[in-house]
């Protein structure tokens, strides 16, 4: 196996991999009449597969987030399973005029 260009001391070893991006997502609405459906097709137009989207209607005041607190738990283990990987959290914003 051929040595990487940048390795040196102290660095660590890595076969030259093509790193991929792991996209995991997270759609709020604040209000019970808002609808997701349209931030969860946006995100699904984006390539993220809906088992990574994770949804929730809680309202702006409410500190506890427990989708949005198990899509960071998700992209800690997606990072500790595939450390070369880089993970992104995206989160849709919808366009109010």
């Amino acid at each position: 196996m051929p040595t990487p260009t940048d390795r040196g001391p102290g660095r660590l070893w890595r076969p030259d991999t093509p790193a991929t991006d792991i996209r995991v997502a997270y759609a709020r609405c604040s209000h019970l009449t808002q609808e997701l459906q349209f931030q969860l097709d946006a995100l699904a137009a984006h390539g993220i597969p809906r088992e990574k989207i994770f949804a929730e209607k809680v309202s702006t005041r409410v500190r506890v987030r427990p989708k949005f607190e198990a899509a960071l738990e998700a992209c800690r283990e997606i990072k500790a399973h595939a450390p070369h990987c880089r993970v992104i959290l995206t989160v849709y914003e919808p366009c109010t005029r």
